[in-house]
């Protein structure tokens, strides 16, 4: 009878020793997933952030660092991670233009870069695992993420109700220059002589006397819902806008200079007269189709355009003017890092 409780005590003992085990490999490894899962999210929102700011020049390389060290809720609170126990550090940040790289972290030139690959990592205690042989008292997780501007084709809900003509079809750029003013909204075919267009569009003919260069991004025709759709983008087509698809577009005096005063003062930067001092939230960019002439009218590409003081002048027979910015980036108040089109920001690795 002794004899077997002994080995009851020895048989408890060496059951619990193992239980014990087992409860600390489950602990530990949990925790070494959960921080590992944390650390990926913080790259890939970090990824994100930090491609938004490439703009082709080497300050949107700077902002893109300082987003990709903040990462994700930068601004209202510190972002953490092994079971919010500590700040994430060591973060590295490399760039390229295209996903598969060749990525580096100091760039001699930012043209033409529009992929980040975002590194972070840290050492994680261990408090059961090291009491089996050769187990250290800490693990290292690390996680890598990229993201980047992408070419797009097509483009539905967030396109602005206008479609300048382009002046060159085979340029890249449409034979638009950067920095020069542009029409969106034509003056009426009698009055587009002297101070009736913008002053990159001196001399050019669009090619109808009838269209003022209103287009349907869903909200059909009528003023009012013109000025919705100019000031708060709230129209959803069909079927997005693609190149090489047809474009609908309106003849009429709808009015549309209060919807652009207030899309205008919607920006957090108004002080601004040209886009390469410009700081604010994106109110003042807008997306638009370019039609390559002709009718119909076809979506030639996409592009970005920044809105000037009094963009409409005051009456409805004044052009809408504004300042040809280049690649237009989905929901970003930069503009893009690649050449001319649409770029929308997405995670790749």
């Amino acid at each position: 009878m002794k004899r077997r409780k002994g080995f009851v005590l020895i048989t408890s003992a060496i059951s619990l020793i193992g239980l014990l085990i087992v409860v600390g490999l489950a602990v530990d490894v949990g925790r070494l997933y959960v921080a590992q899962g944390e650390l990926q999210v913080f790259t890939d929102e970090a990824a994100v952030a930090a491609a938004f700011e490439l703009d082709g020049t080497t300050a949107g390389l700077t902002r893109a660092r300082s987003a990709a060290a903040a990462g994700p809720g930068a601004g209202v609170s510190p972002n953490r991670w092994n079971f919010a126990s500590q700040p994430v550090a060591g973060v590295t940040v490399e760039f390229a233009a295209t996903p598969a790289g060749p990525y580096d972290s100091n760039p001699a030139s930012a043209a033409g870069l529009r992929f980040v690959k975002v590194q972070a990592g840290g050492s994680i205690p261990l408090y059961f695992l090291p009491l089996l042989p050769s187990i250290s008292a800490s693990q290292n997780a690390a996680a890598t993420a990229v993201a980047g501007q992408t070419r797009q084709q097509s483009l539905g809900n967030g396109l602005a109700p206008f479609s300048p003509t382009a002046h060159l079809n085979a340029d890249a750029n449409y034979g638009f220059t950067p920095g020069t003013m542009y029409t969106l909204r034509w003056a009426p075919g009698g009055q587009r002589g002297s101070g009736g267009t913008c002053p990159g569009d001196s001399g050019f003919d669009p090619g109808s006397t009838s269209e003022r260069g209103y287009v349907d991004v869903g909200q059909g025709s009528g003023s009012s819902a013109l000025r919705a759709a100019v000031i708060n983008n709230s129209f959803f087509l069909p079927a997005p806008l693609t190149v090489g698809g047809t474009l609908q577009m309106y003849t009429g005096q709808e009015s549309v200079p209060d919807a652009m005063e207030q899309r205008y003062a919607q920006d957090t930067d108004v002080t601004s007269t040209r886009f390469a001092d410009y700081s604010g939230n994106g109110r003042r960019l807008l997306s638009v189709a370019v039609n390559g002439g002709g009718e119909p009218a076809t979506v030639l590409g996409f592009a970005s355009f920044f809105l000037h003081p009094t963009p409409c002048g005051t009456k409805n027979t004044t052009p809408c003017c504004a300042e040809y910015v280049g690649a237009a980036v989905v929901n970003s108040n930069h503009r893009g890092a690649g050449d001319s089109g649409l770029y929308a920001v997405q995670l790749v690795q």
